[in-house]
């Protein structure tokens, strides 16, 4: 023992893990065309999951950091995307004063391209007409990449990202037919906030490739936020292009509460032209610091020879034909 006493003990690295999470459902009601939809709406203001996040500490600055992130539907517990455990996000890396550095299936910039008055909620006109018009800048699944190297870094306001997802095999006689990248820049000092995306997907008939940017100015007693993308090319649509604008603002109500207000526009040029305009106004109330109550109203209405766009699904012969849905419902993160 006496011995043993005199050998050092090892020094262990501190580390930390988190369980957090994201319990919303709300009840809606709405229509497109002959179609009536009234349920439970999960994620309406921010899609269910559950997660598990931490990090070590290597010494000399250096850290290492892990996520992993299941999205689920709260309504009726499926998973967020059906056969995929951790759908959301999934990776591990090495942080420091440089930044992060991170591997696994990740956020594209695009998915924090957020100068959005209803701050990329499921009611979002931004989110509606992005993810319905097959765009990567958006705050959805289309911007969460598998196989991908990802890096974060934020200097003095300014945030930096930059993403590569590549093919886990490359094949002839169409190599890297499905690789893309992306980077963005934001900013934001103060009342203001701006910043600036670019995004490539590539695919074996077209590139889609795709550009935004966006601001928000804070005058305290409204915030006016707004963005336009573009983009070339959708992949499944040969020579489609297009682009997406959206106006908003926040007026806070009280110390608790604010009124959304948001309206958007889609047109996408090809053989078959496609467009959409939605808008949405919503109240949300804060009734602790996790826990928050919202009612929301969205409608997007499609253009003559156009479906799908909108929070309910259409049918076949609903071309033209507006979406709407009614939602009350609470948030609690955890």
């Amino acid at each position: 023992m006496a011995v043993a006493g005199l050998v050092s003990a090892p020094a262990f690295a501190q580390s930390n893990v988190t369980v957090y999470g994201v319990a919303d459902a709300a009840v809606g009601f709405g229509g497109h065309g002959d179609n009536d939809f009234s349920g439970i709406v999960s994620g309406v203001l921010s899609g269910s999951r559950i997660g598990f996040k931490g990090t070590e500490d290597l010494g000399n600055g250096l850290k290492a950091v892990f996520t992993v992130e299941q999205g689920f539907d709260i309504g009726n517990g499926n998973e967020h995307i059906a056969g995929k455990q951790f759908s959301r996000q999934a990776f591990v890396g090495l942080g420091g004063s440089f930044g992060t550095v991170s591997l696994g299936r990740q956020y594209a910039p695009g998915y924090f391209f957020n100068y959005d008055a209803v701050l990329g909620a499921l009611v979002s006109p931004q989110s509606i007409l992005s993810s319905n018009g097959g765009l990567t800048i958006t705050p959805n699944s289309a911007a969460r990449w598998d196989n991908s190297v990802a890096y974060t870094g934020s200097f003095s306001g300014l945030t930096a990202r930059a993403i590569y997802s590549m093919n886990a095999v490359e094949t002839d006689p169409n190599p890297n037919d499905d690789d893309a990248y992306g980077l963005s820049l934001d900013y934001a000092n103060g009342p203001l906030s701006v910043g600036g995306v670019y995004q490539v997907v590539q695919n074996n008939a077209e590139d889609q490739q795709e550009w935004g940017i966006g601001a928000g100015y804070d005058f305290g007693v409204v915030k006016l936020t707004g963005s336009y993308q573009a983009f070339d090319g959708l992949g499944f649509v040969k020579g489609a292009e297009g682009d997406l604008w959206q106006v908003g603002l926040i007026v806070p109500v009280g110390a608790a509460g604010n009124v959304h207000l948001a309206y958007g526009e889609y047109d996408r040029d090809d053989l078959n032209n496609r467009g959409a305009e939605s808008w949405t106004v919503a109240y949300t109330h804060a009734l602790s610091k996790r826990t928050t109550a919202y009612v929301g109203y969205n409608s997007t209405e499609n253009e003559s020879g156009t479906n799908g766009f909108g929070l309910v699904a259409g049918s076949t012969g609903d071309l033209g034909d507006d979406s709407d849905l009614f939602v009350v419902g609470l948030r609690h993160t955890f």
